[in-house]
């Protein structure tokens, strides 16, 4: 197995967190407010997701605005509760430090909207060699094509590269799909179970104790 030299991570879950409810993400309660259909409001989430559109923008082929401004200020408020909530897992700075002090190249790899790159980059200045986010891509994962923009920006094949991510679809699945190496990330410790296609782990601490397993 060829050396990994580059270490990509999923962002939310893997590397932080939100500390308000899940519930209470903006975007699904304005949908929710809103009326709109869950088969609409996935394909309205993933605009967002997939650009640098606004909530206005998304939502103006739909609604009149007058009805849009009725909600849209209670949005943007809790969009900022959302924003102001998110939180780094203590272990996260201290593993990308080590990483990069033992020369690995370092990518996130999120399916992540405009609004939230910010906190991100204030939270990890500097800490990412490559950046994939979905809104600035047009790509969410599990899309193979995440893979082909990831190798044409850092240049490593996919024998060289380490994917560590929460989801099973989107990170652990689309990783095996490119040839990529997984690890899944579980903190529940009860939830973790041996596996034979991929290694798990609940934290990422615990990354810097097995990369010589998959050199």
């Amino acid at each position: 197995m060829k050396e990994k030299k580059l270490i990509a991570f999923d962002l939310y879950d893997t590397c932080f967190t939100f500390t308000v409810p899940q519930e209470r993400l903006s975007y699904k309660q304005i949908f929710s407010d809103l009326g709109i259909p869950m088969d609409k409001r996935i394909e309205l989430r993933n605009v967002l997701l997939t650009s640098h559109k606004t909530m206005e923008d998304v939502l103006s082929t739909l609604i009149p605005s007058a009805q849009i401004d009725r909600f849209i200020d209670t949005y943007y408020a809790n969009l900022r509760k959302e924003v102001q909530s998110v939180q780094l897992f203590p272990e996260t700075q201290p593993t990308l430090s080590v990483l990069r002090e033992k020369w690995y190249k370092i990518a996130a790899v999120s399916n992540l909207a405009q609004s939230y790159i910010e906190p991100v980059n204030s939270l990890l200045p500097k800490s990412f060699d490559y950046e994939v986010f979905s809104c600035d891509t047009g790509l969410i994962k599990p899309d193979a094509k995440v893979f082909e923009y990831l190798q044409n920006i850092s240049w490593y094949m996919s024998d060289e590269i380490l994917m560590v991510g929460d989801s099973i679809s989107a990170d652990v699945q689309w990783s095996i799909n490119a040839g990529i190496t997984p690890i899944h990330i579980e903190r529940n410790k009860k939830n973790l179970k041996k596996n034979s296609e991929f290694l798990q782990i609940n934290s990422l601490s615990d990354l810097l104790n097995i990369l010589h397993w998959v050199r």
